[in-house]
């Protein structure tokens, strides 16, 4: 495996956990640091299976099968600009609070959804062989970055802008480019999600 495909890896991957403790509620407190390469326009449409516009329409907070409390966002979709997503996705994202477990990852890495919000988002569905693999659909590619909330005519998130009027010309684009200068994907290998 190469030294790229192993930062990607990360996106997923915990770094270490930081710290552990309990509140004043008796619940466990667990803090982590990730890191999550960066990816350009480019490398978000390569590695996007789907990308669509939505209304979050509900979350749920569960633990994944480490024990680690995880939030699920179902996103109802108003329009498929990549891939043949359903009706309703759902989105998985480290992080949330359960009955006995708070966890919290680094702030700003990791796209955050509120229910009303609207947004674009470029998935994937590459979970490797996790055991709970079939419990959510998709990831967000580049976690925060493969987010985008529209303001004032643009898509923006913390790293990347689209024009709105202009973004599925530019995606179109993207992956002319993506194709033609033959831009490599990278998938979790079987097993290799297994230290998750």
């Amino acid at each position: 495996m190469n030294k790229f495909m192993a930062t990607i890896l990360l996106i997923m991957v915990f770094s270490f956990l930081s710290a552990c403790g309990t509140n004043n509620n008796e619940k466990i407190i667990v803090e982590s640091d990730i890191e999550v390469v960066y990816f350009d326009k480019n490398q978000l449409v390569n590695h996007a299976d789907a990308i669509i516009e939505g209304q979050v329409i509900s979350q749920e907070v569960q633990k994944d099968f480490r024990g680690f409390p995880v939030t699920d966002t179902l996103i109802r979709v108003t329009k498929i600009l990549k891939g043949n997503p359903d009706k309703e996705v759902e989105i998985r994202v480290e992080g949330g609070e359960t009955d006995d477990m708070i966890y919290e990852p680094e702030e700003n890495l990791l796209p955050t959804f509120e229910i009303g919000e609207i947004v674009t988002v470029f998935l994937t569905s590459n979970k490797g062989n996790r055991p709970d693999k079939d419990d959510f659909g998709y990831y967000v590619v580049g976690q925060a970055q493969g987010k985008f909330v529209e303001s004032n005519g643009m898509l923006k998130n913390q790293d990347h802008e689209f024009i709105t009027n202009n973004f599925e010309a530019e995606l179109l684009t993207i992956e002319q480019s993506n194709r033609i200068n033959n831009l490599e994907k990278f998938y979790l290998e079987e097993g290799e999600e297994s230290d998750i």
